[in-house]
Parts: structure tokens; sequence; C-alpha cells
């Protein structure tokens, strides 16, 4: 287990076309994080949607490793008729920190019903579940649950 996780979350662009950048950190109890992989696996909620084409062309362009796991997705329902979904994402290892990854999804503003012009909605983006894989010699695998801090 990893002696310190920090993971951070920030959501880039403004409108209805957003990117969520999810960076995690570790702490210094893993020696030699160059053998290891780290999965995210994201649960969108049913504010937002993630399109599983713009995925596809961004894994083919090599900037983003992602794929939806949700079945019975339809990025055109509203947030009202809509389900939570699940994306797994690779995270890249950060070339300007040894120690992190990152990872990169766009995501979308599901259309709400109509309110009073005073109100606003709030869409909460839970953390990530992190899956981590390293091969230093023998088999290390952790399944690191981040809590809300």
């Amino acid at each position: 287990p990893c002696s310190e996780i920090i993971l951070r979350q920030e959501v880039l662009k403004d409108g209805f076309h957003r990117d969520l950048l999810i960076k995690v950190k570790f702490g210094e109890s893993i020696e030699d994080l160059q053998t290891c992989r780290l999965l995210v696996k994201h649960y969108i909620p049913t504010g937002l949607f993630v399109d599983p084409y713009e995925l596809a062309s961004l894994r083919e362009r090599n900037i983003t490793e992602a794929v939806m796991i949700s079945e019975n997705f339809n990025i055109e329902a509203p947030n009202y008729l809509s389900k939570e979904s699940e994306v797994l994402i690779y995270a890249r290892q950060d070339a300007q920190c040894i120690d992190c990854f990152q990872a990169f999804l766009p995501v979308h503003y599901r259309y709400h019903r109509p309110h009073s012009k005073d109100e606003e909605t709030f869409i909460v983006v839970n953390n990530p579940h992190l899956l981590m894989y390293c091969d230093q010699g023998e088999y290390f695998k952790s399944f690191l649950r981040v809590e809300e801090q």
C-alpha cells in the first residue's frame, strides 16, 4: 500500500463541452513507478456524458486511452432520462513529475429540466476508483480507493 495518494480533478474549459483532467501523485513508498500502469474507473453522473465515438477518435490519434463500459448508452437523452455511466481510462505518467500520472477525459453537459432564472444546477463528479498494476519482479497488484477528503 502507498503511504500517500493525492488525487486532483480539474474541469477545464467553459460551456457544454469540457475536459476533465485527472492527476494522481503517489508518495514515496513505490520505488519504481516506471513499471506501473494506472487504470482509472470513473463513474460519470447523469448530468454529464462521455461520447464513445469521440473516445474512439482520441484513441486513434493517441491522445487518450479510454473506453466506455456502459451498455445501452444514449448521448441524446436529457439528464432526467439518463443513467450513470462508467469509463475506463489508462492514466499516463507525467513527464514533469516522476511520481505522477494523469488522464484526460472530454465530458459534455446533458440538457436539464427548465427552472427559474436564479436557480443553478450543480453536478457532482465523485472521485474515481484507481487500480494499479506494477511488474517489479514479483506480481504486485493493488486496488486503491480514494475517499473524499
